[in-house]
């Protein structure tokens, strides 16, 4: 038997890179995956790729009430819930905290408006609601089904390093968000156990598309400078992150608990931040749009 025979997962931003590896990666041992993600026709391509039961679910984490379809929909297709990955999130750097840009809250998804200051605030309001608040939805609506059920459920929070009480320069509000979701992964532990574990992966740098346009930039060469301020000099993978997922969620070790661990490669506190800015300087500037005070 595979380590997550018979359990269901459901897995928010499963539509690419992390979540759509992690997805991959729980069908390989057993699981039926839920997969959900705002993109339809990614998700259906994940799909093609798992080859036992799974569920493709249109959703977008911001809307309360897709956070309870989600839940209720996973139910009543695959029978239950045993495991919550909340992986849907992320940001866009920025380069003053005060000011965002038009152009980066395009890139974002955050809303639009022609105030400057109004704009700025919708931006880091938006980025906390998808990296804190959705995921407390996520958990708490998946939590009341795991703790109806027989065995122990599992929650996933995919957390960063931006999260680090070091500080995150050009990921203000998306830092402050992750160092809530790390502290809100202790706090469910307690208030579930022990029905329920819940643990938190916090990441480095990881190969995911937006990752590599956005902050190594395309082209840039920028690639040797950025990861020599990481101590294995190189990304991680998403198939990494799904093996770790995996492991969490096996019952092989489920003494860890209400734990953040750092899936960073030993990434240094706050060191990547200003050469991971440099595309999105070079992008702006080629705009027009002030980058530096």
């Amino acid at each position: 038997m595979s380590a997550l025979d018979g359990t269901v997962a459901l897995v928010t931003g499963a539509s690419s890179g992390i979540g759509a590896a992690t997805a991959v990666a729980l069908a390989e041992q057993g699981a039926a995956v839920a997969l959900a993600a705002r993109r339809l026709e990614r998700l259906e391509e994940v799909a093609t790729r798992i080859h036992g039961r799974s569920l493709v679910l249109e959703a977008d984490i911001s809307d309360q009430r897709q956070a309870v379809d989600a839940v209720e929909q996973t139910v009543s297709d695959l029978g239950r819930v045993d495991i919550l990955v909340n992986n849907a999130g992320g940001t866009v750097p920025t380069p003053l905290v005060e000011d965002v840009p038009a152009l980066i809250a395009k890139i974002q998804g955050a809303p639009k408006h022609d105030d400057d200051f109004t704009r700025t605030a919708l931006f880091h309001a938006y980025a906390i609601q998808n990296n804190l608040i959705s995921p407390l939805w996520f958990a708490v609506r998946a939590a009341r089904q795991m703790l109806t059920q027989d065995g122990v459920g599992s929650i996933v929070n995919i957390s960063s390093g931006a999260g680090h009480p070091a500080g995150s320069p050009t990921l203000v509000s998306y830092g402050a968000a992750k160092c809530g979701l790390d502290h809100l992964t202790k706090s469910l532990a307690q208030e579930w156990g022990p029905k329920i574990r819940v643990n938190c992966l916090a990441l480095g740098p990881t190969m995911t598309e937006n990752f590599e346009r956005l902050v190594l930039g395309s082209g840039t060469g920028g690639s040797a400078e950025y990861f020599a301020n990481v101590p294995i000099r190189r990304a991680g993978q998403p198939e990494e992150i799904g093996s770790a997922v995996v492991f969490l969620c096996s019952g092989q070790a489920d003494t860890i608990n209400g734990t953040t661990i750092y899936t960073d490669g030993g990434m240094l506190p706050g060191a990547l931040y200003e050469v991971g800015l440099a595309p999105i300087r070079k992008m702006l500037e080629a705009a027009g749009v002030r980058t530096r005070r």
